[in-house]
């Protein structure tokens, strides 16, 4: 069986950002190291098991199989459409998808869940300020 592996140290500044292929830097994370097959190796897709925002599931995954790539190259992150509709129903937004904010934190949290495991961007992680540079 052949083994792919890659890390992603990402850092809020991002000069001291990193990608490194076929092995890891024990000393860039504290914390329980985890595992995902790849079902997508093309892109490195993984199964995503749910997103929640701020703590709530969205079901996307529920009814389709969900797939999370993880891109190097890209400040943004891509969906499908029926994950893009999906979210637009709930009044979530997304790039193509935008709404007015009541506050700054009005939608919490974005939380991928990737095999069983929890992993959350906090608010000002994935949302943008309005085009017009409103909030």
């Amino acid at each position: 069986m052949k083994s792919n592996m890659f890390a992603f140290y990402l850092t809020s500044s991002g000069d001291d950002s990193d990608l490194t292929l076929g092995y890891y830097d024990k000393t860039k994370f504290k914390g329980d190291l985890s595992w995902n097959d790849v079902q997508y190796k093309y892109m490195y897709g993984v199964k995503l098991d749910d997103l929640k925002v701020n703590g709530e599931s969205t079901g996307i995954c529920k009814t389709k199989d969900c797939l999370i790539t993880f891109d190097s190259g890209t400040s943004l992150m891509s969906i499908p459409g029926f994950a893009g509709e999906s979210l637009a129903q709930q009044n979530i937004p997304t790039f193509d998808n935008t709404s007015k904010c009541k506050n700054a934190k009005q939608y919490g949290d974005l939380t991928f869940v990737i095999g069983d495991k929890d992993y959350t961007l906090e608010n000002d992680e994935w949302m943008f300020p309005e085009k017009n540079g409103s909030q």
